[in-house]
Order: structure tokens, then C-alpha cells, then sequence
């Protein structure tokens, strides 16, 4: 079932069955030359479905993937096929077009569930803009991310950033440049001191935000422009800067014109480009087999809160002699926290490690009543 039904220009949309992966339907787009851009997660090798029903997230303004869903035919465990919305009614034009629909709505039954096996599903992508700007901030020092927070939250809400701000600390950078004994060759956590020399080597922050915006050159020009004052009325640290791509008026931008530095999944094209990290914990000089875990709960948009939260992860993981490897992803009310364990599968020590740094988080999450967005299967009979 990898058949793509079809990519509508028009209205922006696709529907597509559980086998067509992101790199399928962005290789489809580009061959019929159609003028969306659709969302893609960090590593485009998954399927579309399966990411959106798993409740996945990407980076273009239609990043929350199941929030986008419009129209999915299930096949239930007697057999029977349902439709949702205006899929359900025969012939509509509007079957991919509006949520709308008399009586419940069901496709919050395919989330996360074995209720059904979806074989085709319907959902909005980017319609192609004439610009987009690729934009970062950098901050310098831990505690930071409670300025972060707070200035980028009410920018998610009140809608001047479209998409997710995504934003990753140091040490996942150094993961995506080398591995970790080239940059502390010893078993204990990589100490404060060395990781503001590595800040200074590597021009990084301790917090790394990117996102995009995206629409017509000059409104963009000018939410840049209107952000740059937000930032300064707020912080006098920190580092803003945005890099404009356009096409020429009444056409829309070719996504392939962005260097893959400043645009990728920002810009609806598959990459692998996070693969890497997962080799940081790999012996420099060979061998091992590269995995990794995490715990990722839901935590309100607040400074203060998310700064209690790492400080407690920073602890949990360093008391395991990991670093604190991270990144969230900023949706309008909350954030997803991912803390990353990433490990070499045939160290027993880190095997042990990473579980004890998983239960730990979960145990601390309990306690202030945060659920995981989705788990890995090991984990997926806790509940909060």
C-alpha cells in the first residue's frame, strides 16, 4: 500500500496510503511540479501515516502532522472500511478540504491506538511561498532558556511565528559535528568550563533556536523586523539572525534554491541530516552499534518551568555520567522536551545507564503530572 493518490496544487493537500514515505511524496511533488511543500520530521525516511498518526511533528507551518489530518478510511478489526468527515460521503468535493462533518468526530481513534488500520489518509501541506527566511538565535549561558521561552511562547501564540521553533542545547550540536571522546575522552560528564570552551570554539550557544518564516518578502521582512525589536525590549544577550530566499512577484519560491544549511525539512525536504548524533557515545576508534532513547514529555510554555525541568534532567542524566543532550520543539501553549540518551548498544554499562536515566525522568515527571508525547515500546506500559 504505497500508492499516492493524489497532490492537489490547488488546495494544498495529499492523500496517500501507510507505504509512501516523506521522501516518496516530496520526490512526487517535485516530478509533477506541484507548488506545496510538505512537513517533514527530522529524518525523512518514515512513512507519512505512520508519523502522523503517531502524532510526529515537522518544521514547515503544517508542522503538527496530526493536526492536519483531513479525511482517513480505516479498516476495522471485523473487516468493515470507515471514512471520516467529508471523506465519508460519496463523491464530495470537500472530502480533503474541511473538517467539518455532522455528528462525532473518530479520527482521534487512529492516534496512537490499534482500533484500526488506516489505509489512506488525507492531509494539508505548505502551499509554496514566494519567500521564506531562515532564521536562528543563539543564546549564550544554561540558565537562558527561561528568556527563550518566554520571548518565543507569545510569538507562537499570537501567530508571528508560524511553525515550531525548534531549539537544541550544545551538546547536541557537538553530536552533529563529532563524537564525544573528540571533545572530552573521559567518562565523567563533560564539565561546565569545557563546554563554554567548546561554545567558543564551535561559535555555538548553550541554547540554538531555528525556525522559518514564510509568505510574501515584504510581510516577512517585516515580522523579521518587528522580532528584532521584541528580542531587544526583552534581552540584551543573544544573537538574531535571518537569511531571505524569494522568487520574483506572482511566483513561488523553488524549495531546492535554499542551501541545505538554511533550509532542509524547513523548506519540506526530506534529510538525514540529525542521523549523526546517535555515533557521539561510539568509541572513536571503531566499533560499537549506535542507538538511542529518550523521554519526552509535555510541559507548559513557561520559562521558569522549563528551567526547573533541565536543571533536574541536567542532574538525573549527569548522576549517570551522561551529558545533558537535548532539544524541544515550541508549539503555541507547550513544548515537547526531548532528552536524548544517545549510547553504544554493546556497552552494558550504557545499556544500564539509559534506563536508569529514563526511570529517573519518569519518576520526576510523575510528580509534576507530565505525560509523554509517545515511547518506545520498552516504556509504552508506563502511564502518568
Amino acid at each position: 500500500m504505497n500508492k499516492i493518490i493524489e497532490v492537489n496544487s490547488e488546495y494544498a493537500y495529499a492523500v496517500v496510503e501507510p507505504g509512501v514515505t516523506f521522501t516518496d511524496l516530496y520526490d512526487y511533488c517535485v516530478k509533477t511540479k506541484s507548488k506545496v511543500w510538505p512537513s517533514v520530521p527530522s529524518l525523512g525516511w518514515g512513512s507519512v501515516v505512520g508519523n502522523t498518526l503517531d502524532r510526529g511533528v515537522g518544521f514547515t507551518p503544517t508542522a503538527t502532522h496530526h493536526q492536519h489530518i483531513c479525511g482517513v478510511e480505516a479498516m476495522l478489526a471485523n473487516g468493515d472500511l470507515v471514512r471520516t468527515g467529508q471523506f465519508g460521503i460519496s463523491n464530495s468535493p470537500s472530502s480533503h478540504l474541511s473538517k467539518f462533518q455532522f455528528g462525532p468526530s473518530i479520527e482521534g481513534l487512529f492516534l496512537q491506538s490499534n482500533l484500526g488500520i488506516v489505509t489512506k489518509l488525507g492531509i494539508w501541506l505548505t502551499p509554496a511561498p514566494q519567500a521564506y527566511m531562515s532564521c536562528a538565535f543563539d543564546m549564550p549561558d544554561f540558565e537562558d532558556i527561561e528568556t527563550m521561552v518566554d520571548i518565543f511562547g507569545p510569538l507562537r501564540r499570537n501567530g508571528m511565528l508560524p511553525n515550531s521553533v525548534y531549539v537544541s542545547n550544545v551538546t547536541e550540536w557537538l553530536g552533529m559535528i563529532g563524537q564525544r571522546e573528540e571533545f572530552w575522552p573521559h567518562n565523567s560528564p563533560i564539565p561546565d568550563w569545557k563546554v563554554a570552551e567548546l561554545q567558543k570554539q564551535f561559535d555555538l550557544g548553550y541554547w540554538n533556536a531555528k525556525f522559518g518564516l514564510y509568505g510574501a518578502k515584504d510581510v516577512i521582512q517585516a515580522h523579521f523586523d518587528e522580532l528584532k525589536k521584541i528580542i531587544s525590549r526583552n534581552t540584551s544577550k543573544g544573537r538574531l539572525t535571518g537569511k531571505m530566499f524569494s522568487a520574483p512577484e506572482g511566483e513561488t519560491l523553488d524549495p531546492t534554491s535554499v542551501p541545505d544549511k538554511e533550509g532542509g525539512f524547513f523548506v519540506g525536504i526530506p534529510t538525514l541530516w540529525s542521523l549523526p548524533m546517535v555515533k557521539f557515545r561510539l568509541p572513536k576508534n571503531g566499533g560499537g552499534v549506535a542507538a538511542h532513547y529518550d523521554y519526552s514529555p509535555i510541559i507548559p510554555s513557561n520559562g521558569k518551568e522549563i528551567l526547573a525541568w533541565v536543571k533536574t534532567a541536567k542532574k538525573i542524566c549527569e548522576a549517570q555520567s551522561f551529558d545533558l543532550f537535548c532539544d524541544f520543539f515550541m508549539h503555541e501553549r507547550h513544548v515537547i522536551f526531548v532528552t536524548m540518551f544517545t549510547f553504544d548498544k554493546t556497552n552494558a554499562e550504557h545499556r544500564r545507564g539509559v534506563q536508569a536515566i529514563f526511570d529517573n525522568l519518569f519518576e520526576e515527571g510523575k510528580k509534576r503530572g507530565y505525560s509523554k508525547y509517545r515511547s518506545h515500546v520498552r516504556a509504552m506500559g508506563k502511564l502518568n
